[in-house]
C-alpha cells in the first residue's frame, strides 16, 4: 500500500519491502514460487523513465535557484518580535500575572504590619511613632533582601523554558543580544512595578515619609541586579529543579555577608579584618542596597537633616579628645619609659609607629594645627625634645578639639532655639522628630553599643562608634560601614547615589557575563573535564 509509511502496529519501518515488491516473482500452477520475476527490470526501467520524462515536462527546469522570500529582521526589530512574544506568553498566564503582580505588595503588607511595634502602656501618650519603632533597621533589611528574592525566582527560569524554541529558531541566525534585550526589559518593568507596589504599601504603613522615591531606586535596583543574576543561572544549568535548589545558596550569603546580620569585625578574623570591609562584602548586593537606604534614611529625614553637621563637628571632636588623643599622649609616655629599658624595645618601637603613623595622618588632614617636628618621629631621631615637642602638639589639638566641640554645640543650640521661639514650636518640633526620626537606626549607624570605641591594629588607631559621622579615608568608593559619604576620583559623594551606581555596575557586568555565556561555558568545561575523567578511569591515565 503506498499510503502507507509504517507499520500500524509497532510502529517500524522496513526498507526491505521496496525490494520485496520489486523482485515479486511469478506463481506456477501449483501456487509455488518461481524463479521468473513478475514485472522484469526493463519494464521497472520504462516505467521510471516515462515517469521522470511526466515529472520534468510538468515543471521546467531553470538553472537559477528558487528565491528565498525569508529575510532575517534587523536587530532593533527583532528587539520588538521578542519583547512581543515574551509579553504576550505572560499575559496568557493568568497565575503567573496573578502572583506576580501581587507578590510584593502582600509580602510588604505582611513585613511592615507585623514589625509596626510601639509601647501600648500608659506612657506612650502619642500611639504609634517611628521614632520609637525599633523594628525600621530590620524592614530596610528585610525590604532589600525581598527584592533580591523575588526577583531571581522572577527571572529564574526566563530562558531554560525558552531553549526548545531557542533550538528550534537557531537556524535563522537570530541576534542573541536583541533576545537578551527583550527578556531584560519586561523582567526591568515588571520589577518596577514589583519595587512601587512594594514601596506604597510599606512604607505607608511604616509612616515612612517623603521617602518613597529614594526607597524605590534602591529597592528597583536590587530587583534588577537579582534579575540579571537569574537569567545567568537560568542560561547556564540544565534543569529547572537544579536552578531552584540554586537560588537559597545565592539568597543565604545575601543576609549572611551583608555586614547586618554579622558585622564584619565580628565574622572570623581569618576571614575578616577590623580595618575595612572584607572582600566578600563588596560584592554582596543586600550590603550596598541596605547601607544606601540606611544612611539616608538618617541623614536625610527632615529632623536630623538640621542638625547632621553639628553632631558630625561634635563626633569628630569628643572622639579626638576623648580616646585619640588619650591614648597617643599614652603612647608618649610608653615612650618615655621604654627609651632606656633594653627589655622593652618591642614595645617602644611599636608606640612609635603608632604615633608616626597617627600624627602624620593628622599633620597631613589638619593643616591649622602644624608640626614640624612629625619627621623626626622614627627610629633613631626620637629623643626627649622631640618626645617633649609631640607633646606639646598633642595639648594644642586638645585645645583645637575642644573648641571645635563647644562651637558645633553652641551653633546647634542656637539653631534649636530659633526653631522652637515659643511652646507651639518646641512641640512640632518634637512632633517631627517622632514623625521623621528613629532611634534604633541612630544607635545602629552610630554604633553606640560598641564596648570598644577604639581599636590599634598594624599601627593605627581605627575608630569603632560613630562611622556615620566619619569621611572614608579611600580615594575610590571603598569605606567603612555606614560611611556618609565616598570618594570617587578624589572627589565625595554621597553614599546613597554611590551604591546605586555600585549595585547597576554590578548588574551590568552579570549582563555581559550572560551575553558571553561566561559560566555557562565553564560548567560545560568542567562537565567535559569530568567525563574525560570517567573515561579515563583515574587521574594518571588522563
Amino acid at each position: 500500500n503506498w499510503s502507507e509509511s509504517e507499520c500500524h502496529t509497532c510502529g517500524n519501518v522496513n526498507p526491505e519491502q521496496v525490494f520485496n515488491i520489486v523482485e515479486i516473482s511469478i506463481l506456477d500452477e501449483y501456487g509455488k514460487i518461481t524463479r521468473t520475476r513478475k514485472i522484469s527490470p526493463q519494464e521497472w526501467s520504462d516505467h521510471y523513465e516515462e515517469y521522470a520524462k511526466n515529472l520534468i515536462s510538468k515543471k521546467p527546469v531553470s538553472g537559477d535557484l528558487p528565491e528565498i522570500s525569508f529575510k532575517t529582521p534587523n536587530r532593533f526589530r527583532q528587539f520588538l518580535v521578542f519583547m512581543k512574544r515574551d509579553v504576550l506568553a505572560k499575559l496568557a498566564n493568568t497565575q503567573y500575572l496573578v502572583i506576580n503582580f501581587f507578590e510584593a505588595p502582600l509580602l510588604a503588607f505582611i513585613l511592615s504590619y507585623i514589625i509596626k511595634y510601639y509601647n501600648v502602656g500608659v506612657n506612650n501618650p502619642y500611639g504609634y511613632t517611628l521614632y520609637k519603632n525599633s523594628n525600621l533597621p530590620v524592614y530596610i533589611f528585610m525590604s532589600v533582601i525581598v527584592s533580591i528574592f523575588v526577583g531571581l525566582t522572577v527571572s529564574a527560569e526566563e530562558i531554560i523554558k525558552d531553549r526548545k524554541i531557542l533550538k528550534r529558531e537557531a537556524f535563522l541566525d537570530l541576534s542573541w543580544s536583541s533576545y537578551l534585550l527583550a527578556k531584560v526589559s519586561v523582567l526591568f518593568i515588571l520589577s518596577a512595578i514589583q519595587a512601587l507596589t512594594f514601596v506604597l504599601v510599606g512604607n505607608s504603613i511604616m509612616e515612612i515619609r517623603g521617602m518613597y522615591w529614594q526607597y524605590w531606586l534602591v529597592l528597583f535596583s536590587a530587583w534588577a541586579s537579582s534579575n540579571l543574576m537569574g537569567l545567568v543561572i537560568s542560561d547556564s544549568f540544565k534543569t529547572v529543579v537544579t536552578i531552584y535548589i540554586l537560588i537559597p545558596f545565592l539568597v543565604i550569603p545575601q543576609i549572611i555577608l551583608s555586614g547586618i546580620i554579622v558585622k564584619y569585625e565580628k565574622l572570623n578574623p581569618s576571614i575578616s579584618t577590623p580595618s575595612r570591609i572584607p572582600f566578600y562584602g563588596e560584592i554582596i548586593t543586600a550590603r550596598w542596597g541596605y547601607e544606601a537606604l540606611a544612611v539616608y534614611q538618617f541623614m536625610e529625614n527632615k529632623y536630623e537633616k538640621q542638625f547632621y553637621k553639628f553632631d558630625k563637628a561634635m563626633s569628630i571632636a569628643l572622639f579626638k579628645k576623648n580616646f585619640w588623643l588619650v591614648e597617643l599622649k599614652n603612647k608618649v609616655s610608653n615612650l618615655e619609659r621604654y627609651a632606656n629599658n633594653p627589655g622593652e624595645k618591642e614595645k617602644w618601637k611599636e608606640s612609635l609607629v603608632v604615633l608616626q603613623n597617627e600624627i602624620g595622618n593628622e599633620v597631613k588632614n589638619n593643616t591649622l594645627i602644624p608640626f614640624p617636628a612629625a619627621g623626626e618621629l622614627m627610629a633613631g631621631k626620637t629623643d626627649s625634645a622631640t618626645l617633649a615637642s609631640t607633646g606639646e602638639y598633642l595639648d594644642r589639638l586638645d585645645k583645637y578639639y575642644n573648641k571645635l566641640y563647644n562651637k558645633a554645640s553652641t551653633e546647634k543650640d542656637e539653631l534649636i532655639s530659633m526653631l522652637e521661639k515659643t511652646p507651639q514650636d518646641k512641640i512640632e518640633s518634637q512632633e517631627i522628630m517622632r514623625k521623621y526620626h528613629n532611634e534604633s537606626l541612630k544607635d545602629l549607624v552610630t554604633n553606640s553599643s560598641e564596648t570598644d570605641r577604639m581599636i590599634e591594629y598594624h599601627g593605627h588607631f581605627y575608630q569603632k562608634i560613630d562611622p556615620i559621622f566619619m569621611d572614608p579615608k579611600f580615594r575610590f568608593v571603598k569605606a567603612h560601614f555606614y560611611a556618609p559619604r565616598k570618594m570617587v576620583f578624589g572627589q565625595y559623594y554621597p553614599t546613597f547615589w554611590v551604591n546605586i551606581a555600585v549595585i547597576w555596575f554590578m548588574t551590568i557586568l552579570l549582563y555581559f557575563i550572560l551575553y558571553y555565556r561566561l559560566l555557562k561555558r565553564f560548567l560545560d568545561y568542567m562537565e567535559h573535564l569530568g567525563d574525560r575523567f570517567n573515561k579515563a578511569g583515574s587521574p594518571n591515565e588522563i
